[in-house]
């Protein structure tokens, strides 16, 4: 659902990983944009993701897993995970929808 509201909305990302994912979890890059700056305007908002690797979350250089992965680095650097549980509704989703596009414009 997320997924298929950022692409309604226009909002330019690349989803990282393969095809076997892990339900709730995912991690997205948006090329040129800082993911730290997009984690601390997102907290502005009562909405909180993470960036780096769920291994590794207190660490703000560029995650091990996206490197080993060979992330272009100025996907990389853009990257934020989100996670979402049963306890998430839709109006969550639509509200971290409209948190990026209000960010990344």
């Amino acid at each position: 659902m997320l997924l298929k509201k950022l692409d309604e909305r226009n909002v330019p990302y690349v989803r990282n990983g393969g095809s076997i994912i892990l339900p709730g979890i995912i991690s997205v890059s948006f090329g040129r944009k800082d993911g730290e700056a997009i984690l601390h305007r997102m907290d502005l908002m009562g909405i909180c993701i993470s960036t780096g690797s769920a291994c590794d979350s207190k660490n703000t250089e560029i995650s091990h897993v996206l490197q080993a992965i060979r992330l272009p680095e100025n996907l990389a650097k853009g990257t934020i995970r989100i996670s979402l549980g049963k306890d998430n509704s839709e109006e969550d989703v639509n509200a971290i929808v409209a948190g990026l596009k209000k960010i990344l414009g």
